[in-house]
């Protein structure tokens, strides 16, 4: 994982990944996973409030939960995932925020020991210009809450060279079921298997 940029820790970063290539599929098991498997996760960082920096014990546990975590994610617009127009579906650009937002609570989720996974409940996208043919994107998402069952992203589609704003939403989401936890077990063992 070392494609992956930022300040969450490796194995952190793995399992992230592991979460993400879970999620996206196969085109025989997801809708979308031929484009999804496009998605690269270029980054991952968590920060902490200046003033909780430093702390230990309780207090440090107490700066993990006012964490926000940022990741990055990149694709390059192609032909399958843009309208008669030349330009990104609005299904596509709803399709890329459900993943990379998601690559943000799930972040956090590993940081704070919890678990960032759920279903989606809303999303709010706003297109401010269109993407055409080529452009190649980054996702840029973040955490704006996360507490209990309720976790919300904010993601932006964004020129890789430019940074001009092309989409930005919020994803909602909620915890999810047994399966979702079955899987989280199932790679943290993994991880286990891996520091021995």
């Amino acid at each position: 994982m070392s494609h992956i940029e930022g300040n969450l820790p490796l194995a952190m970063k793995e399992e992230n990944e592991r979460f993400f290539r879970h999620f996206v599929g196969t085109p025989q098991t997801s809708f979308g996973a031929d484009i999804g498997k496009n998605i690269r996760l270029t980054s991952a960082n968590v920060f902490l409030p200046n003033e909780l920096e430093g702390k230990t014990g309780s207090e440090a546990e107490k700066a993990k939960k006012s964490a926000e975590t940022v990741t990055i994610c990149e694709i390059d617009v192609t032909k399958d995932m843009c309208n008669i127009y030349g330009t990104l579906h609005g299904g596509c650009a709803a399709y890329i925020i459900d993943l990379c937002s998601s690559t943000s609570i799930v972040c956090y989720g590993l940081y704070t020991g919890t678990d960032g996974t759920g279903v989606s409940s809303s999303m709010n996208i706003h297109w401010h210009k269109p993407i055409t043919l080529g452009k190649k994107l980054k996702v840029v998402s973040n955490t704006i809450f996360v507490d209990g069952l309720i976790r919300n992203a904010r993601s932006e589609l964004r020129d890789q060279q430019t940074n001009q704003l092309y989409v930005s939403a919020v994803h909602s989401t909620i915890a999810g079921g047994s399966r979702t936890a079955a899987l989280r077990k199932s790679n943290k063992d993994k991880v286990e298997k891996t520091k021995l």
